[in-house]
């Protein structure tokens, strides 16, 4: 499963980050 662990953490900080971007401008 963890194959590119950080790609993987690298899409997960980039997906939060979007989040939480979202939810400040929201």
């Amino acid at each position: 499963m963890a194959i590119k662990p950080l790609e993987d953490r690298i899409v997960i900080k980039t997906n939060e980050a979007e989040t939480t971007t979202a939810s400040g401008l929201v």
